[in-house]
């Protein structure tokens, strides 16, 4: 399982596609989960759309593939029970400050928690370009919460990945990309984003979380998407170091004949 986390805008997406990419071309089995924004998608699959036309999906995707989840998770009782609860514990140790960002978040975590748990094999890489740590970073945020005991403590609650990748990018590149992400959304698009104090005020949070995790032992790869030069260097890097775990995890696992003598 590998998760990366960093600030918005910081290449996270990007880093993703091109990681499990060369993770394939190396003949690995790779399952890959990506949060890319509707506006993203809709541009890159029909260019020639209007705007009118663009923004009607956009709307329309935020609010149906939510529930299209929710009502896939309702199917199974028991996976439903465990997504919702591990939910509520996060939100226990770090509740938002407002109702709406209380449903927002934990809608979105069960919803997580059933992909991290449907894609969890010991034969497949699966790869989130955000998962646990970066809803550790939003919580923090959202509840408003500087106490690295209580972080600690929701790192703990959560399902913890094989490895962590974060992506670093200059503040004032990171700044420059989410000020041009801004002038492109339409207004519906800015009703489903933190506005850019919010957004920048994460790069202090990234940096705690980090060092919270390396005291507990996680294992933080880094990375950089800036242009093209360093993404397919730390592609290659963390690619090749991924592998060689990957193969030692596997020759460290019993066999399918020895498990059922």
């Amino acid at each position: 399982m590998i998760e990366l986390f960093g600030t918005p805008a910081s290449g996270k997406t990007t880093f993703a596609r091109a990681l499990t990419a060369r993770l394939r071309e190396l003949g690995y089995m790779v399952e890959q989960r990506l949060s890319a924004r509707p506006t993203e998608r809709d541009s890159a699959s029909n260019p020639f759309e209007g705007d009118d036309e663009r923004h009607k999906n956009i709307l329309f995707r935020r609010a149906s593939r939510p529930l299209a989840e929710i009502l896939t998770i309702a199917r199974h009782p028991f996976v439903n029970a465990r997504d919702i609860m591990m939910a509520v514990n996060l939100l226990r140790v770090l509740p938002p400050s407002n109702i709406i960002s209380s449903i927002k978040i934990s809608q979105y975590t069960s919803r997580l928690s059933h992909s991290w748990y449907q894609l969890a094999c010991p034969t497949k890489i699966a790869l989130f370009d955000q998962a646990f740590v970066q809803v550790m970073c939003s919580l923090a945020l959202l509840a408003h919460v500087d106490d690295a005991r209580l972080i600690a403590k929701a790192l703990d609650v959560a399902p913890k990945s094989d490895v962590l990748i974060r992506l670093d990018a200059p503040l004032a590149l990171v700044e420059a990309r989410l000020k041009e992400r801004r002038r492109l959304q339409s207004a519906v698009e800015l009703m489903f984003e933190p506005d850019l104090k919010t957004s920048l005020s994460s790069i202090s949070m990234i940096e705690r979380l980090h060092t919270l995790l390396l005291s507990r032992g996680r294992l933080v790869l880094r990375a950089s998407s800036v242009d093209d030069c360093s993404l397919n260097k730390s592609v290659n890097q963390i690619a090749e170091q991924i592998a060689a775990m990957f193969e030692a995890e596997q020759e460290r696992a019993p066999s399918w004949e020895s498990a059922v003598s």
